[in-house]
């Protein structure tokens, strides 16, 4: 009951400018090059970090620290093939997971050996240094 008091109390007063606007008015365009200046810096991080053009999804030519390698698609964990569907009949954006179906171990024959994608230091020790 007493809350209630309260609350009509306060209603009747109405919001201050301040509740409204905390931080002062915003310039929606320094913000949005403040935001791609740090995207950017962030792709550069990463592209240095893994030796990788995450926007050709390529690796980058010449020697780096990572030795990158390619993998034939069925030599990997079926979860690395999963791919999603989307369904028109399912109502917009609406994804499903389409899953392979499954052959039993004895009617497979074993893939021939594929190349290898790794993320090895071009040193060579074997051991990823992330």
């Amino acid at each position: 009951l007493e809350r209630l008091s309260v609350r009509r109390a306060l209603v009747g007063h109405g919001r201050s400018p301040v509740c409204r606007s905390l931080f002062g008015p915003v310039d929606h365009e320094e913000l949005g090059r403040e935001l791609r200046s740090r995207l950017r810096e962030i792709g550069e991080d990463d592209q240095r970090r893994w030796d990788y053009n995450f926007h050709t999804d390529t690796p980058l030519p010449g020697p780096g620290r990572l030795r990158w390698e390619e993998v034939e698609g069925g030599a990997v964990p079926a979860f690395y093939r999963e791919t999603l569907q989307i369904s028109s009949r399912g109502g917009k954006g609406r994804r499903s997971p389409r899953r392979r179906r499954s052959v039993p171990a004895s009617a497979r024959s074993p893939p021939p050996p594929p190349p290898r994608l790794s993320r090895l230091p071009a040193s060579g020790s074997g051991e990823p240094d992330f």
